[in-house]
């Protein structure tokens, strides 16, 4: 233990000399040395001994970064530099018509004619919503082929839908043709009207002939249509669904249905909870029976009344065979 301590007595000390020996040393031997230390050391790169001896400025690193891209140049290396090739341009709107157009089949009925003297000026209210305008005195122009009145509805109620959603308009259409309460015909059913309203509105409130018709639509219209129409779609409605409206409209009616589901922006119906269901046929009243109508006339007058005495003086000559 004694030799153990008397070594780091030792250390202690020798330290604490060499300590006194620094500390004592003047400046100027103390800068000889470091000069000394810095010739033995390796000689540093042009590059660092320039930030070393003065520090770079915005000026020194352009100036550097145009160096190193002359030098990139003269090396060719200038493809490094040039942006990624841009992208190429989107297709021409021409030619997305085109293909779509592809890929529908040709339409078998003619689009209703673009008519812009017979088209109605709209007004606009809060929120985008248009109130239609119902013409119900000018009578409509009815197709004579029910799927051609059923592509007008699929086209004008829901071209801006999904096909599920063409499709589900097409149903209701075909279901209200089955319903007792509604006409048998599906043009009927289209151009159903009355007084107040009708149940499709294209039908009456200036759509048809208001702006042109986009063939490449119309053609799905029909060809959905006529899917539907002939039982090649799968289902999307009950039987019972007869009824639908956009979702930016609350008719009264609505509470009185039990919603059966929404496809886009059209909530369809199934079954009435109570009452009746909207829209029903009514049948017009039949026509009151045609009246006799007397009128006087004179000559009439005079004619009779010599009838009259003629037929009484001739009773008045016949013998009284009863009283012989």
């Amino acid at each position: 233990m004694r030799g153990v301590a008397s070594v780091l007595i030792a250390a202690s000390l020798g330290g604490a000399a060499w300590a006194g020996v620094s500390i004592l040393t003047p400046p100027d031997r103390a800068q000889a040395g470091s000069a000394r230390l810095i010739a033995h050391a390796a000689p540093l790169p042009a590059e660092l001994s320039e930030v070393v001896a003065a520090p770079e400025t915005d000026a020194d690193r352009r100036a550097r970064l145009n160096a190193r891209l002359k030098t990139m140049l003269d090396e060719g290396k200038g493809a490094r530099l040039t942006d990624a090739p841009p992208r190429p341009p989107p297709p021409a709107r021409a030619r997305v018509r085109r293909a779509r157009a592809k890929a529908e089949p040709a339409a078998t009925f003619a689009p209703p004619a673009h008519d812009a003297a017979s088209a109605r000026p709209t007004v606009r209210r809060a929120g985008g919503y248009v109130p239609p305008t119902l013409d119900l005195k000018t009578p409509p122009r009815v197709p004579q082929n029910d799927l051609e009145c059923l592509t007008q509805a699929v086209y004008y109620e829901a071209r801006n839908e999904s096909e599920e959603g063409q499709a589900a308009v097409a149903e209701v259409v075909i279901n209200r043709s089955r319903h007792r309460a509604y006409p048998k015909s599906i043009c009927e059913v289209v151009y159903q009207r009355n007084s107040r309203t009708c149940q499709f509105t294209f039908t009456c409130d200036g759509s048809i002939g208001r702006r042109p018709v986009s063939a490449v639509a119309w053609a799905r219209a029909e060809r959905i249509a006529r899917e539907v129409h002939e039982g090649r779609s799968s289902s999307q409605l009950p039987k019972n669904s007869v009824n639908y409206h956009a979702n930016y409209v609350r008719p009264s009616w609505g509470r009185r249905l039990a919603r059966v589901r929404q496809i886009g922006a059209h909530i369809f119906y199934g079954a009435p909870l109570n009452g009746s269901t909207p829209g029903a046929y009514e049948r017009e009243a039949a026509p009151a029976p045609a009246r006799l109508l007397f009128v006087r006339n004179e000559a009439l007058d005079r004619a009779y009344a010599v009838l009259a005495g003629q037929a009484s003086n001739g009773a008045s000559e016949t013998p009284d065979t009863a009283a012989q």
